[in-house]
């Protein structure tokens, strides 16, 4: 599973989804008419409770009632119903009721994606419980702020909230307990941390057992384990633990899909690592299948998995088809993960405001304890602070949707160019007259590798144009694979030098992707396809959170280059230095302030020109 991911415990192809919308318009008319109906019918009977007395009672079933149809509703249908109900708990002075209702809409707001929204709400609900004394209140307060934060890929915050919400369980309510030490568990596939992962996995699985009716909890903790110990390689521990425990043979003879679809992409991993790679297509498949949420993570998983081992069995056609099905599939899935990364990055200076305002009104507190004529002078000032969090959140809100619309066409446009930069037609054209060349030669090994090769990079540069970043190593491994298919090209001219920090190798940090390979296809076209003797040098090193990249040639320079290009009058195949100023340009607005580049000419000892060196500083993504 890809650290990129973010589903349960961190939550079809293409074509499917093609085949399948024809018949989604009539489902989506007949769901949408259903939410209409449903809706209708809340209404009916929220207005039937209020005919009763008892204004309390009329609290406590609306909330009952509302939270029933809003457990599996996925769009937040149920907003305006509830904004209803906070007014009406407010009209009473029900401080429980309020509390529900804040930590429902939270709930409501985070799916639809409008994270710091739902966070202002579940900031209500806390601030509204400092004075409650129920326990199981404070618990769903925690665990839903928790569960946000994971999804906005704060970690480390989302477990302070799940430790947090471990201090607010009963003794007697152990499913509880099962559920924070589930959450803990997925919080950690996210930095890789797998020990931690099986720690908590194993303390929820020993718990959920006992709880046979709440079989999705136990599955999912199931899952949380086996995937860490298929994570560390543990695969025969994997697989027994879901022998023992999950009924494969069941789900196989049931016409429906019996386990969720993040079980199902775990049993993938599980077979390709055993290299049951039909079985591991089967279980992908059913993944897929099973899938009901827009834009799911784990899709991308899927079809990059599927993509991968029909490149292992040879159906190279079908490899192709699923990196496609997952470019298609990246347009659905982009602007959400934007918003998730905006998100993070404007969720510290909330949280700092926030701070600075309690900070403030605990200081107003004291004096107010000790002077009372100020109460009414404290009160105004609540109001006003108030009053002031609600505008940085409408501010905050708005700026959040310019940005990500703005950036969202950046992104879209730049990672574009840098595609086509790297796989343009000059290059393909050139790596199958290598091939056709091999093939002439009747060389069968030399063939097969420059295929395997060639096959290789395409389906690394696909599968990584889905982010922003990319992991150092994959990096690495797409640049030399591309200065080993140029180099046999040009029959193995290259003097080829290569500097790497090793630490950069064993930290494999995230960088920038689609940065520095169009850089070293410009060396190799522009500098030194004339030159008879051809240097090219590599080096990487590592300097605090910065990537020191430098690629230098001892090719014809940049104005001889130029020159050549209007005699031939060749087109510039390679569009790099504006392209990547592209790019230098939105992580800088993203907040990476160091990211730069630097070209320089070289020139011998009687001043002609002898080369040239580009100088790249890449950001380590944190």
């Amino acid at each position: 599973m890809n650290p990129e991911k973010i589903r349960l415990f961190s939550l079809p192809i293409f074509m499917l989804w093609v085949v399948l919308s024809l018949g989604q318009n009539t489902s989506n008319t007949t769901q949408k008419t259903d939410q209409d109906s449903t809706l209708t019918t809340l209404h009916k009977k929220l207005a039937l409770l209020k005919t009763t007395t008892n204004k309390d009672s009329i609290a406590k079933k609306s909330l009952r009632l509302i939270t029933k149809h809003t457990r599996k509703d996925r769009k937040g249908t149920y907003t305006d119903v509830l904004f209803d109900l906070i007014s009406y708990c407010e009209d009473i002075n029900n401080l429980e009721c309020l509390i529900e209702a804040y930590i429902l809409v939270g709930i409501q707001y985070r799916r639809k994606n409008l994270y710091l929204e739902s966070l202002a709400y579940y900031n209500k609900a806390e601030e509204l419980s400092s004075s409650n004394e129920k326990r199981g209140l404070k618990w769903r307060i925690y665990t839903n702020k928790g569960i946000l934060l994971h999804e906005i890929l704060e970690a480390n915050l989302s477990r302070e909230n799940f430790k947090k919400s471990l201090s607010y369980i009963d003794s007697t309510n152990s499913f509880r307990e099962g559920t924070s030490f589930l959450n803990m568990s997925s919080s950690f596939e996210d930095v890789k941390d797998h020990d931690s992962m099986i720690y908590y996995g194993k303390k929820a699985f020993n718990i959920l057992k006992e709880y046979p009716h709440r079989k999705s909890h136990f599955i999912a903790a199931v899952n949380n384990l086996a995937y860490g110990h298929i994570k560390q390689n543990e695969l025969d521990k994997a697989s027994e633990l879901i022998t023992n425990h999950i009924d494969l043979n069941k789900d196989k003879k049931s016409t429906d899909n019996t386990l969720p679809s993040y079980f199902y992409n775990t049993l993938g991993e599980l077979n390709y690592k055993l290299k049951k790679y039909n079985t591991a297509i089967y279980y992908y498949k059913k993944s897929l299948d099973t899938i009901h949420n827009e834009s799911p993570p784990s899709n991308l998983k899927n079809l990059n998995s599927l993509s991968e081992i029909h490149e292992i069995k040879g159906d190279l056609k079908q490899a192709i088809k699923y990196l496609r099905a997952k470019e298609k599939y990246l347009e659905k899935f982009d602007q959400i993960r934007l918003k998730r990364e905006i998100a993070k990055s404007q969720f510290n200076p909330v949280l700092h405001k926030k701070n600075i305002i309690i900070t403030k009104l605990k200081e107003e507190n004291l004096v107010t304890n000790k002077e009372a004529h100020n109460t009414k002078l404290i009160t105004l000032g609540v109001g006003v602070t108030s009053l002031f969090i609600i505008l940085i959140f409408l501010a905050i809100h708005q700026k959040s949707r310019l940005k990500i619309s703005y950036l969202n066409e950046e992104i879209s446009l730049t990672r574009l160019k840098s595609l086509k930069s790297i796989m343009n037609p000059h290059f393909l054209f050139n790596s199958f007259n290598t091939l056709q060349s091999f093939i002439l030669q009747k060389n069968k090994f030399e063939a097969s590798e420059h295929m395997r090769q060639l096959s290789q990079l395409i389906r690394k540069v696909l599968s990584n144009s889905e982010s922003l970043y990319i992991n150092f190593n994959d990096e690495l491994e797409i640049i030399e694979t591309y200065v080993e298919l140029e180099n046999k090209r040009f029959d193995n001219q290259f003097e080829l030098e290569k500097i790497i920090d090793e630490d950069l190798i064993k930290l494999n940090p995230r960088i920038p992707s689609m940065i520095i390979q169009p850089h070293i296809e410009n060396a190799v076209i522009h500098g030194l396809e004339c030159k008879k003797i051809k240097k090219l040098k590599l080096s990487f090193q590592k300097k605090n959170n910065i990537i020191q990249c430098i690629i230098e040639d001892n090719g014809i320079g940049r104005r001889k280059s130029e020159e050549l290009k209007k005699i031939e009058k060749r087109k510039h195949l390679s569009i790099a230095s504006k392209n990547t100023t592209e790019r230098i340009s939105i992580l800088r607005k993203i907040g990476y302030q160091k990211t730069s580049l630097q070209i320089k000419d070289l020139f011998d000892d009687q001043n002609q020109p002898n080369g040239t060196k580009i100088i790249i500083n890449l950001p380590i993504i944190s």
